[in-house]
């Protein structure tokens, strides 16, 4: 499995669990730095997945409508394992024509089980409330508004709480790479800081 497996950080507050969706097909491009950074600045256990991952697209068979969790069986079966008791769920992606790519969401349709759940089966998942965090990188400011609404309806059907979702964009790649734009960095460390305190019951 390609999945990066969980890593414990040195940092003597091992309080969260941290899920980080990259939606990008490049392995060192604008989305990978801005994950980079975040990472760095996360105390507790992060885990990383990638669209480069052996993970199928949701085929719409409909087995959730009926039945718990997917039918298909690929790695994304450990992520929902880990979705289930983490703190905080980050998606990340570029943008493609003012849209989430679509590897990003490709790997995301695998969350339809969970809207399944509660709105054919009304049985809801069970999970902890999450803080959820938005990165998006592209070329074209404005271009991100539609890909943001669409990520916090990931996030919440993710079971992240909706007052605890942000959102930290670079839409100035094409003349400035996300690793040099400070201000869109400056804010990933401030989410960092967001994402290592325990979500407030």
């Amino acid at each position: 499995m390609k999945t990066d497996s969980p890593r414990p950080k040195s940092d003597a507050n091992m309080k969260t669990k941290t899920l980080i969706i990259n939606g990008s097909p490049k392995k060192n491009g604008d989305t990978t730095a801005m994950i980079e950074c975040l990472s760095r600045h996360l105390t507790g256990e992060v885990r990383v997945v990638s669209c480069r991952d052996d993970i199928s697209p949701c085929i719409d068979c409909r087995f959730c409508w009926t039945h718990e969790g997917c039918a298909l069986q690929d790695d994304m079966q450990e992520i929902y394992k880990y979705l289930a008791d983490c703190d905080n769920v980050v998606l990340a992606s570029p943008v493609w024509f003012s849209s989430l790519s679509g590897p990003a969401l490709n790997l995301t349709s695998r969350f339809q089980t969970y809207f399944a759940s509660r709105r054919f089966r009304n049985a809801p998942v069970e999970r902890k409330p999450k803080k959820g965090l938005i990165i998006l990188v592209g070329g074209n400011a404005g271009t991100e508004i539609h890909p943001l609404e669409t990520a916090r309806m990931i996030l919440r059907t993710a079971g992240c709480v909706k007052e605890e979702i942000a959102s930290v964009v670079s839409m100035n790649t094409d003349n400035l790479p996300a690793k040099d734009d400070s201000a869109a960095l400056e804010q990933i460390r401030g989410e960092a800081m967001r994402l290592n305190l325990p979500l407030e019951s």
